[in-house]
């Protein structure tokens, strides 16, 4: 009797499951891009860098053309590394994907499932009223209802398993 609603259960956490994964593997690569942009800029600027103290060195020594060269290669450098830079902090990390619904929270799923375990007959009869007046019950009532409509009918399922 059971069976069916763990199968329901177990089908919604899978899917939940996934979903989680899916959204962690999308994270990472946003991580990892961001990462290796960010490492390019920063190569970049130590490089800038480099080539700045050069040509202040070269100012310094000659105070002009060699300097021009190491000036013009600095510049383009720096250009090089604040477009990294750019880059890096530009790119927006990606929105949570709308997570799959429950489709064991759907009150007719569950109370369908709690009634396919009863047998032909009397008490069959009984369940299929009760079914419908669970089933109004949960379409117009509140969470309140809902859950105790629900903890009734896992109850009852429950005794009339004990019993057979």
């Amino acid at each position: 009797m059971f069976a069916s609603l763990f199968g329901l259960v177990q089908a919604d956490i899978d899917r939940q499951v996934d979903w989680a994964k899916e959204e962690a593997r999308r994270r990472v690569r946003y991580v990892v891009r961001v990462a290796i942009l960010a490492g390019i800029g920063a190569f970049a600027l130590v490089g800038a860098t480099a080539i700045g103290l050069i040509a202040l060195h070269t100012w310094l020594a000659a105070l002009w053309t060699p300097m021009m060269a190491h000036a013009i290669v600095g510049g383009g450098l720096i250009v090089f590394a604040l477009i990294f830079f750019l880059a890096a902090l530009a790119g927006r990390p990606p929105k949570l994907a709308t997570r799959p619904p429950l489709q064991f929270a759907k009150p007719a799923v569950a109370l369908g499932a709690l009634a396919s375990g009863t047998g032909i007959g009397a008490a069959s009869r009984s369940a299929q009223e009760g079914l419908k007046f669970a089933s109004d019950t949960v379409q117009q009532g509140s969470r309140s209802s809902l859950l105790g409509t629900l903890a009734l009918a896992a109850v009852v399922g429950f005794i009339i398993s004990r019993k057979r």
